[in-house]
This record gives C-alpha cells, structure tokens and sequence, in this order.
C-alpha cells in the first residue's frame, strides 16, 4: 500500500470548520435586491449588477410584474469562496409565489450580483 501521510489525517471523521457568519452588509444588500424586483425598478437593479449578471437581473426582473408583491423571504444562503447564494421568495395577496437566486460577491466595497436566475415553476432541491 502506497504511503497515505500521516495516519490520524487519513482514518476516522475529519474535523468540521466552524460556520461562516454572513456579512450583515450582504444581507442588507439582498433584502435591497429583493425589494427593487418587488417594485420594478430596473434601472436601480442594473446599478447592483455585474456586467455580467445585468442581463441575467435584468431577466428576472421583467418576470415580476411590478407591485404585485409586497413582502419577501430569504429563504436560504450558501457561501463559495467569497461569493454568497441567495434563495428567496417574493409573496403577494393575489399572486404565485416568486422563487429565485442570485449570487452575491463583493466588488469595490459594494456588493454585486453577479448571476441571477427564476426558479418559479422548476423542480428540484433548491425549489422545494
């Protein structure tokens, strides 16, 4: 058997990291997010955007029709690297629930998105 390195790093469980915290100013940044797609307001969403999540934002953002939704919910949040996943879902009295995710990374002190996608009406883990 080839040499695996020291034992004690090979057999048995391996240490968990402790949790990352989530920036508040993250949080802050989708709720901000998450309240402009409620409202349509396309041209403050595209000054949160990458270059290359505007289009994406932009996609998302004309699948709302403006003023239906009146409240929201972060659903779930994933971290890589330094960028963040969001998971959230817009409520309205009289419409279907909005489910979609963005990613967040932090771009000159601001936070950005920089992809964006609908998950209304797909199945799978994310939008159960």
């Amino acid at each position: 058997m080839s040499s695996l390195g020291e034992r004690v790093n090979v057999l048995g469980p391996q240490p968990i990291f402790e949790r990352f915290a989530t920036p508040p100013a993250m949080l802050a940044a989708a709720e901000r997010i998450l309240n402009l797609i409620a409202a349509g307001d396309a041209e403050a969403l595209s000054g949160m955007a990458t270059a290359t999540g505007a289009a994406e934002l932009a996609a998302v953002a004309t699948a709302v029709r403006p003023g239906i939704y009146d409240r929201h919910e972060i659903i779930a949040t994933a971290r890589i690297n330094y960028h963040h996943y969001v998971k959230a879902r817009l409520y309205g009295p009289r419409a279907e629930p909005f489910t979609l995710q963005f990613r967040l990374g932090e771009e000159s002190g601001e936070w950005r998105v920089w992809e964006a996608i609908n998950l209304t009406g797909r199945r799978g883990a994310w939008t159960r």
